[in-house]
């Protein structure tokens, strides 16, 4: 995720630099582009380099120029960034694109607050004081699997029905009007990490990023092999790709190729640690003869997802496949409302 913020005159610039200094709402570093002088990057440039999903995409300026500026890039709600305007003399502060799902309203309500603008939000969950599963589900850092029950779920609320919860993770908090405890066969959402495989309707499914997947390998192990185990270990477990936060391995595979590449294809990021490191941890391990003998340590796939866990616990032991092991540790989850 990367943040930008784009002006066009010199009292943009001026809030812009105004809104940089506000550490406690931008906790990640913001990039500033003044549209405006003499040897600028243009807006449609600008515009294309930055609308990436995840991002955020400041416009201090007319609405219009935003909307005109991001139009052709605009795709389906689920990947396209959160994108805010504001005005000038920060007057307004106008979330208008990915306001849930995207966090632009999280985004439009702190930069308001911070400046003194009025947040103009225009959700209709929001503007009706009603619970929004999509906003909440970014809050949490919950993955949507299925962005397409999004719609069913609030209409109903907004309709005053009432909606079924089922989580795998304990929950902290007051449940929102509209929502309670089910179990997961009637459930209309699910969060966990895992699928349902007896349901004729699916749920809404939200998922934590739980997981750490420790992958061991020959060296020149192939990205097809890895991919194999890991798409295998998931589908036999029911478990979500999205639930994986992080690949960990030795250090000694931490150039190797196959594994940069099926972890950048993915969109996952590999830790890699020691042989002393992971040899020094606590627990019990599927030990390998082999393996100590060519790395220095009894096991790679189950000590390094333990070693890139907080306080977790291993979810999945170790599996094997043509040179390939992998095992997953599912992590502490926190959620709340």
């Amino acid at each position: 995720m990367s943040n930008h913020i784009i002006c066009f005159s010199p009292s943009g610039a001026t809030l812009g630099l105004r809104i940089l200094a506000g550490e406690d709402v931008f906790a990640a570093d913001w990039e500033l582009t003044q549209c405006f002088g003499a040897d600028h990057e243009s807006l449609s440039d600008w515009t294309k380099r930055v609308f990436q999903p995840g991002n955020n995409l400041l416009f201090i300026g007319a609405a219009g120029i935003a909307v005109r500026a991001i139009a052709p890039y605009v795709r389906e709600k689920q990947s396209d960034p959160a994108v805010v305007v504001m005005d000038e003399k920060a007057n307004w502060c106008i979330p208008i694109l990915s306001g849930h799902l995207g966090g632009a309203n999280l985004l439009a309500n702190k930069l308001a607050k911070m400046t003194g603008a009025q947040a103009a939000i225009t959700t209709a969950t929001d503007v009706r004081g009603v619970w929004a599963v999509d906003s909440w589900a970014k809050q949490e850092g919950l993955t949507v699997a299925n962005p397409s029950g999004i719609k069913e779920i609030s209409a109903g609320l907004l309709q005053g029905q009432t909606k079924k919860l089922f989580s795998e993770f304990p929950i902290s908090g007051k449940l929102p009007e509209g929502l309670v405890f089910s179990d997961a066969a009637s459930c209309d959402i699910y969060i966990g990490i895992h699928r349902l495989t007896d349901r004729k309707q699916e749920p809404l499914y939200l998922i934590p990023a739980a997981l750490i997947a420790g992958i061991g390998c020959r060296k020149g192990a192939r990205r097809e092999q890895l991919d194999a185990l890991f798409e295998e270990v998931l589908e036999q477990n029911n478990v979500w790709q999205q639930a994986v936060q992080k690949i960990c391995s030795i250090d000694l595979k931490k150039e190797e190729p196959g594994l940069l590449l099926f972890c950048a294809e993915h969109g996952i990021l590999l830790e890699t640690y020691d042989a002393e490191t992971l040899r020094n941890l606590d627990g019990e391990f599927t030990a390998s003869a082999f393996v100590s003998q060519v790395t220095g340590v009894d096991n790679v796939c189950e000590r390094s997802a333990m070693a890139g866990s907080q306080n977790g616990k291993i979810l999945i032991s170790k599996m094997a496949k043509n040179g390939v092991t992998a095992a997953f540790v599912l992590d502490e989850v926190k959620i709340s409302f």
